[in-house]
């Protein structure tokens, strides 16, 4: 009877001893799932952030560039005016020498052409 109960006795530990090491277990997974639960939720947030930061630094962007195209179109539409005006100040002066040069003829030899 002392053999059995030292052979019951050795069971008990080794189910004792199990269930010490299953409790381990399901301790060690509980923390490996919430440390990546913990993880994810930080890279979220980290993802959060940057995406935040992103969306400003692309909004400042867009809006210099609209800026610069705004200051562009202004820019052409001034140089596109004072080229109408030179050419609204220059036509008639133009015209008139033109018309000139063409009807004011004047008929001479060229130099090659020989007399004979």
């Amino acid at each position: 009877m002392l053999q059995s109960r030292g052979v019951s006795d050795l069971l008990a530990a080794e189910k004792k001893a199990q269930e010490i090491i299953e409790e381990a277990r399901k301790r060690k997974n509980k923390r490996i799932k919430d440390a990546q639960n913990e993880a994810k939720h930080e890279i979220e947030q980290f993802k959060g952030e940057r995406e935040r930061r992103y969306k400003g630094l692309e909004q400042q962007q867009m809006g210099n560039r609209t800026h610069m195209t705004e200051e562009s179109n202004k820019e052409t539409q001034t140089q596109i005016a004072a080229l109408k005006s030179q050419y609204d100040t220059n036509k008639q002066d133009l015209l008139q020498r033109i018309i000139t040069l063409v009807c004011d003829i004047k008929p001479e030899t060229h130099i090659n052409a020989r007399l004979e």
